[in-house]
């Protein structure tokens, strides 16, 4: 309801998480506007190019409705960067403003800084992290339900992160999917990620694999293209689905080692009679673990700014056929 939240006149969302920034975007303009038009009353500006001075003067323009005015500045690292606009900045946390509330998005803010603590002291800063571990796989259980009014245990959450990465904005998407999968039913299960997620994902990476362990580079790399072609937008996701792959491989192997019983362990791992022991022949553990060692080398070079995920996974399809006797 309008009126209900607290307004402020400046709110700052930093961080490496481009669909939390999004999405507290979202909340805070509406808060901001108070029920206002958006059409009227609201303004986005690329923050590389603004100067501080003309962007305070459309927070401070009162609407003619009367309506509070919202400026969102994008790339506001870009616009906090040059020291003019922090120096008028500086004036309007002094002084405030009650026409209206400044929203900038920064991908970081130096929060031990004396100017960020003054932002902290003035409006609020809303820290917008990665999540990972228990904390990502709990947000898919409350996305499922808040979002898509879906119940989703734990286990079911821990399985579509598994297939599907740890990007908020690709997990979203595969709970729309699903939530549209199991239609009436009020669960989304471990089936039904498996069913759905999974069953494509694996099919194209295990194509990869296979290629790989016959030597055949040419074929690797063209099933390579369509791991990417599941997930066009986030190449590192496709890695992880290659990740995955191997540690279910070697998940398969340690449990055929242990004199598991061949058919049933094709059941529990989803794959035909046929296709298991085919991979059971073709992979040892100690060939799946330089692959896996080679894959996470290769995805640390990656977000390291050290290497590109495409020449990366090229370069390890090439010399893992190569390695082939």
């Amino acid at each position: 309801m309008a009126g209900q939240a607290k307004l402020q006149f400046i709110s700052v969302i930093h961080g490496k998480n481009a669909y939390a920034r999004r999405i507290a975007l979202e909340r805070v303009i509406e808060r901001e506007l108070d029920g206002g038009d958006r059409s009227l009353n609201l303004v986005q500006i690329d923050g590389a190019q603004a100067e501080a001075a003309k962007v305070l003067d459309d927070v401070r323009t009162y609407s003619l409705l009367g309506d509070r005015r919202v400026v969102v500045v994008r790339d506001g690292d870009k616009f906090l960067g040059k020291q003019a606009n922090r120096d008028t900045m500086a004036k309007f946390l002094e002084s405030g403003c009650e026409s209206g509330c400044l929203i900038l998005v920064c991908d970081a803010l130096d929060k031990r800084t004396k100017f960020a603590k003054s932002i902290g002291a003035a409006g609020e800063v809303i820290e917008c992290k990665e999540l990972s571990g228990k904390a990502l796989t709990s947000w898919v259980c409350e996305a499922a339900r808040s979002s898509y009014g879906k119940r989703m245990d734990y286990p079911a959450a821990l399985r579509l992160v598994d297939h599907a990465g740890t990007g908020q904005e690709g997990l979203d998407s595969e709970l729309a999917k699903l939530s549209l999968f199991v239609g009436d039913r009020e669960e989304i299960a471990v089936d039904d990620v498996d069913t759905l997620v999974g069953s494509y994902r694996e099919e194209n990476v295990f194509a990869v694999m296979d290629a790989i362990a016959e030597g055949n580079a040419p074929l690797a790399l063209a099933q390579w293209q369509q791991v990417l072609m599941t997930d066009r937008a986030a190449p590192g996701r496709a890695v992880g689905g290659l990740a995955f792959g191997v540690r279910k491989l070697m998940n398969a192997r340690h449990a055929y080692d242990e004199g598991g019983s061949p058919a049933a362990l094709a059941r529990q791992f989803w794959m035909r009679p046929d296709e298991f022991e085919r991979r059971m022949q073709r992979f040892s553990t100690q060939r799946l673990g330089e692959l896996l060692c080679d894959l996470l080398s290769a995805d640390v070079r990656t977000k390291t700014g050290l290497g590109n995920t495409g020449r990366e996974i090229e370069r390890f399809i090439v010399k893992h056929c190569a390695n082939v006797a």
